[in-house]
């Protein structure tokens, strides 16, 4: 029998993009679900692929926004250089944001192990996308580039 592979709350966020804060406030909400294993949580691929069933991924995280910022600008030391970026992207339709935002995702767990962490907001009156991303700089440089390569793309 295959033992199964159990990730810490650190694990989760890297995985899901989310903040150490987020994962944990998912736990007290119930939102998600693990098993503690004397002062630390444990979770399975099965509880973190259940938080995104329950909880709908392409939903704003305005939230998770204002909590990057507020980690970034107030947070610990930091070993390395680390920049903040808010990014606004015009976007006219629910969809069309859905969309950039989902491939960002995807791009940053497949190409970038989950850095750099990302929260966006849309603010539909003004038509805005707004991404915030905070990490080593050239990560974040990195994903202007892939937002810049998706927009051309997509007016193309």
């Amino acid at each position: 029998m295959l033992e199964q592979k159990w990730y810490t709350v650190a694990d989760v966020a890297a995985l899901t993009g989310l903040t150490d804060r987020t994962i944990r406030n998912y736990l007290k909400e119930g939102t998600l679900h693990g098993k503690k294993v004397g002062v630390q949580w444990r979770f399975t691929q099965q509880d973190i692929e259940s938080l995104f069933r329950e909880a709908d991924v392409t939903e704003p995280f305005t939230e998770l926004l204002d909590e990057l910022v507020s980690d970034f600008l107030h947070g610990s030391q930091r070993p390395q250089e680390m920049e903040c970026r808010i990014l606004d992207i015009p976007c006219k339709t629910e969809e069309l944001w859905k969309n950039i935002v989902k491939k960002l995702r995807k791009q940053i767990d497949e190409k970038r192990g989950g850095w750099p962490e990302i929260a966006w907001e849309y603010k539909s009156e003004e038509q805005m996308l707004r991404v915030v991303a905070a990490g080593r700089p050239e990560d974040t440089e990195w994903l202007a580039r892939q937002v810049r390569k998706g927009l051309k793309k997509d007016a193309d």
